[in-house]
């Protein structure tokens, strides 16, 4: 009997033996992986607690731009860094700068301040902070146009240690007196070129005026051409430049091609495109807000799932069209340039430009929208003879050919397709701005048809445009006549003492020159 029992319990020591061993073989695995993990990381110097964040939030390996940025801002350096998008641009500056920053009393701060051009980068580069201060501990507030004032107000009465903001709805919460900046010590300007293009140089200035003169300037960007050098090389002290590619430098990862069509026949290629490749996960870029929403109807009516995004959208609309495109409720998203900066969407299939951009910048932007963080993805751009020279600026920019998209067979492209020249160059020299209007009057002179005999453009929407007739009021046309009449009989029935002007304009007196009131007895 005792045999038997002693047996057993030898039995169960080796099982308990056996499993204590598992754990602790799985316990060093797990380590092992979390120190291979991270040990790119750890060489930057980045504490244990962002090292957790790191490993959180699914970071195998820090990119080029993170490996040269994180130990200069450790550092203390101020730093102006340009990367392509899709690069960790975001995480660079986040994760050195937290790790060194305090914490805030209660009703003070900012101790970081992050301005960005637009509400969906806010929005992003505040995901990833809040992924970041869990571990950290910080608070991080967001200020953006477009959703109401007051709880912004009543989030930075309580205080923050770290604030993203938008220029205008900074700008206006500092004029209202509801938002000090005296207390930050870590400023970052992020994708500073856009900032620039859209004008808000002045409220830059007028923000960086307001913080203390000791502080640490981080400045991103896509790019750093002689523009934004020029114009922002004041707001930094004895910068480390990073400079990951040169400016026009497109993803590698992203595959593209070119079509030629006509104008009237953009809609319909579209609508193939889309049936042909897929309507899973794609963007179309467009020109226009207006030209946006018509879009949207139309493949709404072809049975596609699709929503704009334009700057005339209110902020919780396109956050709503940004959540339904992430989550697959919406397949197709249509954008204009709003969404082509920085905008980080996982998975997007392929991007489409139904229109050329003017800017050859715009379009690097709007491909990096596919094949971010080293996966794969493409992109077609729709091309029309009046586009060409947009096209031949992009090639130009970025040093290649765009090749003709290879499974164009069988599409309908229009019976006025453009006709792209296969033997030209990007080092061709282009013609000038001046040079550029003479084509485009005279080719809209030789559009001239029996059914548009005017010569005027014929809009793909609308048909040609027709003159504006100018009514005052919403009876017939007629009525102006009669109003002439009456204004013509009023005025002969004017005193000669009476020095009434009905020219409409303002006399040296300051009083307008129809207003009688102080002109009687004047020879």
């Amino acid at each position: 009997m005792h045999s038997f029992c002693d047996r057993d319990m030898r039995a169960t020591r080796l099982r308990y033996a056996t499993c204590s061993l598992a754990r602790a073989s799985r316990h060093r695995w797990k380590k092992r992986m979390k120190q291979q993990e991270t040990t790119g990381f750890a060489s930057l110097g980045l504490s244990q607690t962002m090292l957790d964040a790191v490993r959180d939030m699914g970071y195998s390996a820090p990119t080029p731009v993170q490996e040269q940025a994180i130990p200069a801002v450790y550092a203390s350096r101020d730093v102006m860094a340009a990367a392509q998008t899709g690069t960790g641009k975001t995480a660079s500056f986040l994760l050195p700068a937290l790790d060194r920053l305090g914490h805030a009393r209660r009703g003070e701060g900012p101790l970081m301040l992050v301005v960005t051009p637009t509400r969906e980068l806010a929005q992003q580069i505040a995901g990833v902070a809040r992924d970041i201060c869990a571990h950290t501990h910080h608070r991080a507030t967001t200020v953006v146009g477009g959703v109401s004032y007051e709880p912004q107000k009543q989030a930075l009465t309580r205080g923050c240690d770290l604030l993203v903001a938008t220029p205008g709805r900074l700008i206006d919460l500092m004029e209202q007196d509801a938002c000090s900046l005296e207390n930050v010590r870590v400023l970052v300007l992020d994708e500073a070129d856009r900032m620039l293009d859209m004008g808000f140089l002045p409220d830059m200035r007028k923000i960086v005026s307001r913080t203390p003169k000791r502080r640490q300037t981080l400045l991103f960007s896509a790019t750093l051409s002689d523009d934004v050098l020029s114009h922002t090389s004041s707001l930094v002290r004895d910068p480390v430049r990073v400079e990951i590619a040169p400016k026009g430098t497109a993803a590698e990862t992203v595959e593209q091609y070119v079509l030629a069509v006509a104008p009237e026949a953009k809609k319909r290629v579209l609508v193939e495109v889309l049936r042909r490749e897929g309507a899973k996960r794609v963007i179309v870029f467009v020109r226009g807000k207006h030209r946006a929403d018509h879009l949207c109807r139309v493949l709404r009516k072809k049975g596609f799932s699709c929503a704009p995004i334009h700057g005339d959208r209110s902020q919780n609309q396109r956050m709503r069209a940004l959540g339904q495109f992430s989550s697959g409720e919406v397949d197709v998203l249509m954008a204009t340039d709003v969404l082509s900066r920085g905008i980080d969407i996982p998975e997007v299939a392929y991007v489409l430009n139904l229109d050329v951009p003017h800017d050859a910048e715009d379009y690097i932007h709007r491909i990096g929208r596919t094949g971010r963080a080293g996966e794969h993805g493409w992109a077609l751009t729709l091309c029309t003879a009046d586009e060409y020279l947009d096209l031949r600026d992009i090639e130009q920019l970025m040093g290649k050919v765009i090749p003709n998209y290879p499974r164009g067979d069988g599409i309908d492209v229009g019976e006025d397709a453009a006709v792209l020249d296969p033997s030209r160059r990007p080092e061709d020299r282009l013609p000038g701005k001046k040079t550029r209007k003479k084509i485009a009057a005279s080719r809209r002179r030789a559009s001239v048809s029996p059914s548009n005999p005017s010569g005027r453009r014929v809009s793909p929407n609308r048909g040609p445009e027709q003159p504006k007739v100018r009514r005052t009021s919403g009876k017939h046309p007629s009525s102006d006549a009669a109003s002439r009449k009456r204004r013509a009989h009023d005025s002969a029935k004017q005193r000669p003492g009476d020095a009434r002007n009905t020219s409409g304009r303002r006399s040296h007196s300051g009083r307008h020159p129809g207003d009688r009131r102080g002109m009687r007895g004047r020879g």
